[in-house]
């Protein structure tokens, strides 16, 4: 990959140390491009494909990554779709006086040394809180002021959301953290497979094999067991009957529902019900 150096001189505020934009796909040209900076961005709208260091992943909204000096990357748009991300460039030095601050019990190596940049899934929350601290450092006038802000923010970011930061031995494929993550939402893993196939945008075989490689389990098995997880706190949490349970969480078969339920909580449901409401009453 060709690519060119930015320099911080023009990417990044001398003042402040560290310089905030809001960018937008369909008014940005990108080519791909490392720099003598850090940077973190978090996606706020629509998905891209970012080609980083000779690897391509699939972006979603609240993805926060940290980008190091030395990875080489570009953003391509989806099926000519736009995106808009949220972008924090700020000085080396900048890292390297909040890593002193933390001490030697933050673990800098595990964020400089992997191969792929860091990269974490925010839930919506998550998201909107980072989105509007970053957006407090573009809209605030006061240098000095804003300083301090932009310290906090990143003393915040990484404790938050990067200090157990672990690089597993193989890297997970980010469509496929991505679909493994959105399947957690009701409305997914209710829909079943056929919405884990869409979410995906792979094949059947693709899924499976990955889903098997990675996280050592088949979609079915995994919707199956969300499935559960969701029956089991609507056993605990409401007063609907447990045969409307059954279909509310996706399953189509009583009888099969019930057998899984008991192999997983080794009691049917109803006793699973009573056990635990009545622990919640003493």
């Amino acid at each position: 990959m060709i690519s060119n150096m930015l320099d911080e001189i023009y990417h990044v505020n001398e003042k402040t140390g560290f310089l905030c934009r809001y960018i937008k796909s369909d008014t940005e040209r990108f080519a791909p491009h490392y720099h003598n900076y850090y940077e973190i961005f978090l996606m706020l709208r629509g998905d891209a494909k970012h080609i980083v260091n000779d690897t391509e992943h699939i972006l979603t909204p609240g993805n926060l990554l940290f980008i190091r000096d030395f990875d080489c990357h570009e953003y391509i748009r989806q099926n000519n779709e736009t995106f808009d991300f949220i972008n924090l460039a700020f000085k080396k030095r900048e890292f390297e006086s909040m890593c002193g601050y933390l001490g030697e019990n933050f673990n800098a190596d595990s964020l400089l040394s992997t191969e792929q940049p860091p990269v974490v899934l925010l839930t919506e929350s998550e998201k909107s809180k980072v989105y509007f601290s970053l957006s407090e450092l573009i809209n605030t006038d006061d240098s000095a002021l804003v300083k301090i802000k932009f310290k906090k923010l990143l003393l915040d970011l990484f404790t938050s959301y990067f200090i157990n930061y672990k690089p597993s031995k193989e890297y997970i494929p980010l469509w496929l953290e991505v679909t493994y993550e959105k399947m957690k939402k009701p409305r997914n893993f209710i829909s079943g497979t056929e919405k884990m196939y869409e979410i995906s945008g792979k094949s059947r075989e693709h899924l499976s094999r990955s889903m098997k490689k990675y996280y050592n389990t088949t979609p079915t098995e995994y919707i199956s067991d969300l499935r559960l997880n969701y029956c089991a706190n609507l056993l605990i949490s409401s007063n609907l009957p447990v045969t409307d349970i059954c279909y509310e969480c996706g399953f189509d078969n009583l009888s099969w529902f019930y057998k899984i339920f008991c192999k997983k909580y080794n009691m049917p449901p109803g006793q699973y019900r009573k056990e635990h409401v009545w622990q919640r009453s003493q």
